[in-house]
């Protein structure tokens, strides 16, 4: 390539750059016209006029709406425009839900009839397996349908026109055009009234365009009517079991049923003994092929006094629940309930969705013979931990087809979908045997240095991880404290208890002057990776549900506050393969010990602790020790941990508005100095600006904010946007100023009479270069991948994006090699590097790395927490931050001497003559920047 064609290349650039921003210009406006045409380039009368009349609009309506401002439902079909995952790694889409928001409303000539603009947005999520160690990943999908058209309040009828646009398979640009029709949107609603509709393509079938039909269900909101829970529900829950009211909790005057049922809620159903077969336990009979074990009730709509509800009530084969995931209408119910404020329960009526399964426009409600309720226990225990508890039956005779026995149900999270209660007590059964099983120990004498997590404070729940010996972890669990003494351990109250509710004393004191608190804990570990040993198999497993069901251990028992040991007495549900089981067929044999590290001990200290069976070895639910261990995370240390990450935050922000400093120096160095521009190698300038444009273009929450909770909840919130908004402009100046560096330098460099000269010197800089950086690229890559096993392509490429971000640090840390190479191809000794901007961003660079020898002395806190010296932006360890230092500071050391000595001042004499010198011989002196006089 000739040396005017690589001058060129600045100018072309520049232009072409125009260009572009031009024609990206024209084009977003012509595509915003198409995409975002509105129904009026579509004949409304042609495919509405038979539906709803198209009438004049004459005012605003603000009083009558056909839906409330965002009213949610489900669709089904428009596989060709809704299904197209991203790529073919993710499977088929969990959520099938729309959203309809309404915009304007117009009363029109025509009585009853209204104008209705609005936008139909189709939500879709696609299920990602990354790999076994880093879990899996949603991606969201929406296609947003801009629709306008006309309602009838006295038929119920909404038929509108609109379109939108999708990609297909192939990635190509669809231009989609849809009618769409809508039945009984009525002026009032009840439990019988479902709103479906269809949406069709306006487009021939053998249009690229054209769809098949979508349809769509949406339960009504406007103008709801409690028709069933007042006319049945008068005196109480009918053939409900009669529970005593104080042994339930009221409800405050604060919050109401709405508040604590909100959103979605999972229990774990429970089949009495007398369940033998799945059609007299099934509320759906054995036509769905599996007998339910949890039931979902998701909160559709609050009554204006909020004490009546409705309730979308799943019945499902598996305890998870995707945020996006959309229920399956085969296996639910529409149920409207209200509370009792006599009976402190809440009574539900459901009724069964018919033919949802092959479209939803034929969907209706019947048989509303199913019956539920719900209450808040006051009282507690190693047996009955749950906070929620219900109960599900059927209002037709035995003989009858559709019966079912009566179902009980009860929460088993720590809190019950977000529920917290106040007044509820905890009544300890098991602590004769705690007594047995755990002797007390002399509590050490020399310990005033050291102090452990009050049994109180949130320090005594955590994660854990199981251990299997020589395996290592096989998986992970969650340990929640229940109670301490008689009290649920808890935040904010939501409940108070009833006058007669208060339990006495439970006969169990602490002894807290010794430091012995009575504790309650909730131990949960899902099965799905372990290898469990014989009695902690909950069900077969072999079966599906062994997949699916977690192990569930409360236990009790004694927390030395002096020495931070736990020991406790757990019980476990035994449950067969048919899931029958009560409260009293529990295992309760089990012991479990928790020893804490104090807090003043070192951050990587774990917490360390043991499930075993007292049984003997050959009774079949004894099974081996089962370790396990949990991260330390102390309110204490997530304080200093606050406080380093803002101190991090501050130097990062310093760190930048240096770099943007030492910059400008080299700036003003170039421009003060007119032949130094030349001088300075451009692979260095290109590789200091893409170290600022790489974070600019990523997304940067995702650079800060891991996979953990941990961090999201230390660094969520108002204060994280703030310091991106700051480390964004910063990053954004240091790299505007790196462009005008590299572009004086490469103006300078064509300008020149001896460019032929420097661009030799700089293409075999390039030559030397870029060959070690793809060898070190390759090495890192082949190093990363021999610390994991599990390699599969979803995971290579994680490796291969974590190691080329850590790997972009490292050449970044060595970003004076380009000049080094260029000064020795070029061999003369002039300043073409500012003293302060090459010590000054070596001194950037190489800050983080002393930092991080310090913090992890000092903090050691968990990866993801780190800002300023983060461990994924380059290679940190004790011994990488070593010879990163080491390797800076010789960098600049031989810049150093370059410029007072010549580039190649450290080869032999005889390497010291330069091949360009020969062919191209030097200018004199006054043609030359300044030089040092040696």
């Amino acid at each position: 390539m000739s040396i005017d064609m690589d001058c060129s290349i600045f100018c072309r650039t520049k232009l072409c750059f125009n260009a572009f921003f031009f024609l990206f210009i024209i084009s977003s406006f012509t595509c915003l016209h198409v995409v975002f045409g509105t129904a009026s380039e579509f004949d409304y009368g042609v495919h509405c006029n038979s539906v709803v009349h198209e009438s004049k609009p004459v005012d605003e309506e603000f009083n009558i709406m056909p839906f409330p401002g965002r009213q949610y439902g489900y669709f089904s079909g428009g596989d060709k425009v809704l299904n197209n995952p991203p790529s073919r790694s993710y499977y088929a889409p969990k959520s099938k839900t729309l959203l309809f928001e309404t915009h304007h409303v117009f009363t029109t000539d025509a009585d009853d009839v209204f104008m209705v603009e609005g936008n139909l947005i189709f939500q879709t999520s696609f299920y990602y397996e990354q790999s076994i160690s880093s879990g899996s990943s949603y991606f969201r999908g929406t296609l947003d349908f801009d629709f306008r058209g006309f309602w009838s309040r006295t038929t119920g009828k909404l038929c509108m026109v609109g379109s939108s646009y999708a990609y297909s398979k192939e990635g190509k640009l669809l231009h989609l055009a849809a009618v769409l029709k809508i039945n009984n949107l009525q002026s009032s609603s009840n439990i019988s009234t479902l709103v479906t509709g269809t949406m069709d393509s306006l487009s021939s079938a053998n249009d690229p365009n054209h769809f098949e039909q979508i349809s769509l269900l949406m339960f009504p909101q406007v103008n709801y009517a409690y028709t069933m829970i007042s006319n049945q529900f008068s005196k109480g829950c009918p053939r409900g079991t009669d529970v005593q009211p104080m042994s339930s909790l009221r409800l405050s005057q604060t919050r109401t049923i709405c508040d604590m049922l909100g959103g979605s809620n999972a229990f774990e159903l429970e089949y009495t003994g007398s369940c033998n077969s799945s059609k007299s336990c099934n509320p759906f009979g054995d036509g769905i092929g599996y007998l339910p074990s949890v039931i979902s009730l998701s909160m559709i709509q609050c009554s204006n006094d909020r004490q009546s509800l409705r309730f979308l009530i799943e019945f499902r084969n598996d305890s998870y629940q995707g945020y996006y995931s959309s229920p399956n209408l085969n296996t639910s119910l529409i149920g409207e309930g209200s509370w009792d404020a006599k009976s402190n329960r809440l009574c539900i009526i459901a009724c069964r969705i018919y033919d949802a399964s092959s479209s939803l426009e034929k969907s209706h409600v019947g048989d509303c013979t199913t019956r539920l309720s719900l209450r808040f226990p006051a009282i507690l225990s190693i047996r009955n931990p749950s906070t929620i508890v219900g109960e599900i039956w059927s209002e037709k005779p035995r003989n009858e087809g559709g019966f079912f026995d009566r179902v009980e149900f009860r929460n088993t999270g720590r809190y019950g979908g977000g529920i917290q209660l106040q007044g509820l007590k905890y009544v300890y059964t098991e602590m004769d045997e705690v007594k047995k099983s755990c002797p007390k120990k002399n509590s050490r004498t020399n310990s005033s240095m050291e102090h452990y997590p009050d049994g109180y404070s949130g320090d005594m729940s955590f994660s854990m991880s199981i251990i299997n010996g020589s395996k290592g972890s096989i998986g992970w669990g969650s340990s929640d404290i229940l109670a301490v003494d008689d009290q649920q351990y808890q935040r904010f109250p939501s409940l108070l208890p009833s006058s007669s509710s208060k339990p006495k004393s439970s006969g169990v004191e602490s002894d807290s002057s010794s430091g012995l608190l009575n504790v309650s804990y909730k131990i949960s570990i899902p099965p799905l990776s372990l290898e469990l040993d014989g009695g902690l198999k909950p069900v077969n497993q072999s079966s599906y549900e062994y997949l699916q069901t977690k192990i569930q251990i409360s236990a009790e028992g004694v927390y030395d506050t002096a020495t931070g040991s736990l020991c406790m007495v757990g019980c476990k549900h035994l449950r067969s393969g048919d899931k029958t089981f009560s409260s009293h067929s529990m295992d309760c044999e089990i012991l479990v010990k928790i020893n804490f590290p104090p807090l003043n001990s070192d951050r990587r200290s774990k917490i360390k602790g043991s499930i075993e069976s007292t049984r003997e070895e050959i009774d079949p639910l004894s099974f081996k020790p089962l370790q396990f261990s949990g991260r330390a995370y102390y309110r204490s240390w997530v304080a200093e941990s606050i406080w380093r990450m803002d101190f991090e935050m501050i130097m990062l922000v310093i760190s930048s508005t240096l770099a943007i400093i030492f910059v400008a120096f080299q700036i003003f160095h170039v421009r003060k100095h007119r032949g130094i521009g030349p001088l300075v190698s451009l692979l260095m300038l290109v590789i200091l600006a893409l170290g600022h444009l790489i974070p600019l273009v990523l997304n940067f929450e995702a650079m800060f904010i891991q996979d953990s909770e941990r961090s999201v909840l230390i660094r969520g919130g108002t204060r994280l946007e703030m310091n991106e908004v700051i480390i964004r402009v910063v990053t954004m100046v240091a790299f505007l100023l790196q462009v005008r560096l590299l572009m004086l330098s490469w103006t300078a460099r064509c300008s020149t009479e001896k460019k032929k000269t420097f661009w030799i010197a700089e293409k075999r800089g390039i030559y030397v270069c870029v060959p070690v950086y793809v060898i070190g690229a390759i090495i890192a890559f082949l190093v990363k991948s021999r610390q994991n096993v599990h390699l599969t392509w979803y995971y290579i490429d994680e490796i291969i994006l974590g190691s080329s971000r850590a790997y972009a640090g490292l050449v970044l840390d060595a970003f004076l090699f380009p000049q080094i190479i260029f000064n020795m191809f070029q061999n003369l000794r002039e300043p073409a590097l500012s003293h302060f901007f090459y010590i000054g961003i070596t001194l950037v660079r190489l800050v983080p790395h002393g930092y991080d020898l310090y913090r992890a002395n000092s903090y050691a806190d968990i990866d993801d927490s780190y800002i300023y010296g983060d461990h994924g932006a380059d290679y940190y360890s004790t011994a990488w931050d070593f010879i990163i230092i080491v390797l800076g500071i010789f960098f600049a050391v031989i810049i150093h001497y370059q410029q007072r000595l010549g580039g190649r001042y450290f080869l032999p004499k005889r390497f010291q003559e330069s091949v360009i010198d020969e062919e191209f011989p030097v200018d004199s002196e006054e043609q030359l920047p300044l030089r040092y006089s040696t």
